[in-house]
């Protein structure tokens, strides 16, 4: 679905003065809308993680990282929230 098509899709309330004040679209449209911004939002995030890894990677080429036992490095990862505790 292109802007275009979504544009085209949309129908707007307008208020008593004529300016528009919401905008109704289609289920269907609606429903594709949220997946591509779902994707979208994985994609953000998958090229954060190559940003941090790649940042490591370089780190660890130039011995500017140390060796982290599994107990550090779960530590890390619930201080960054990225894992719950068990």
């Amino acid at each position: 679905m292109t802007i275009s098509e979504v544009l085209a899709s949309a129908r707007y309330i307008v208020d008593a003065n004529g300016n528009r004040t919401e905008v109704v679209l289609p289920v269907q449209t609606w429903e594709t809308l949220l997946q591509i911004w779902q994707r979208l939002a994985e994609l953000l995030e998958d090229q954060a993680d190559h940003v941090v890894i790649k940042t490591w990677l370089a780190e660890r080429a130039t011995g500017q990282t140390k060796p982290m036992s599994l107990d550090e490095l779960e530590q890390e990862l619930r201080n960054e929230r990225i894992t719950q505790p068990s």
